[in-house]
């Protein structure tokens, strides 16, 4: 009897630690879900400025402000549910919205995707851990793709720059690809609580061989084409 009662004791609380686990992996807040809170109403309004380069000079800037705005939730064929994001772009503060275009983000326990031009990429994966590295081409497929790969930087530190001031915060980057004869990078910022904050990408081309360049010298980061561009949130909140 003394035996049935201690097996009996012992599957209690191994079922208890069990339900304790369970429950500790699913809270929200520790898998890192307040990262990119995904609602229906909710809305991100950005700065944008964009440059373009030629011959290690600035040939045009431009700026205007975009807003992505959760207007619905939709299903696929799998029944996997997709938070649909109207994107808008204005000219200047007081230009009225022109929608440009859709973007489909979903979130399961194990990641966040985005869709948009009919490719799919990873942007987050769950649990949010420091220094951990994902693939986020992983479902372009067509195996000649270059597997690119995020890393998180910076897990739950204070953003206070640009403008922007929060007081928990993730980067996410993309793997360096500063190499002898370019640069391709991409970095966004995720507050908690907020979304993103920040999103940065550079495509430099440098001086070389096959540059047609006569007057640079290789290896001095000498831009002989290339682009930039910089998002910062301005506004977020949800629409009613």
């Amino acid at each position: 009897m003394r035996k049935i009662l201690l097996f009996a004791f012992l599957l209690t609380s191994l079922f208890a630690t069990s339900c304790g686990d369970e429950e500790i992996t699913r809270d929200p807040d520790a898998i890192g879900y307040q990262y990119y809170p995904l609602e229906v109403g909710n809305y991100w309004i950005f700065n944008v400025t964009e440059n373009t380069y030629r011959r290690n000079e600035v040939e045009n800037t431009t700026t205007y402000q975009t807003r992505e705005r959760i207007d619905a939730i939709t299903k696929d064929q799998e029944g996997r549910e997709w938070y649909r994001v109207e994107l808008s772009r204005r000219s200047t503060e007081g230009s009225n919205w022109v929608i440009n275009g859709v973007r489909l983000i979903s979130r399961s326990a194990t990641d966040l995707r985005v869709q948009e031009n009919n490719s799919t990429y990873v942007r987050m994966v769950y649990p949010v851990e420091e220094g951990r590295s994902f693939i986020t081409n992983a479902f372009l497929g067509g195996g000649s793709e270059t597997k690119v790969y995020l890393t998180y930087q910076d897990l739950g530190k204070p953003y206070a720059e640009d403008g922007l001031d929060y007081a928990t915060t993730l980067t996410v980057k993309q793997a360096d690809f500063e190499e002898f004869l370019d640069k391709k990078e991409a970095t966004e910022v995720l507050a908690w609580g907020v979304g993103p904050i920040k999103r940065s990408t550079i495509n430099y081309d440098y001086c070389n061989p096959a540059s047609g360049e006569s007057d640079c010298a290789v290896g001095t980061n000498f831009i002989v084409s290339g682009t930039d561009k910089t998002e910062l949130l301005v506004s977020s909140g949800k629409a009613e």
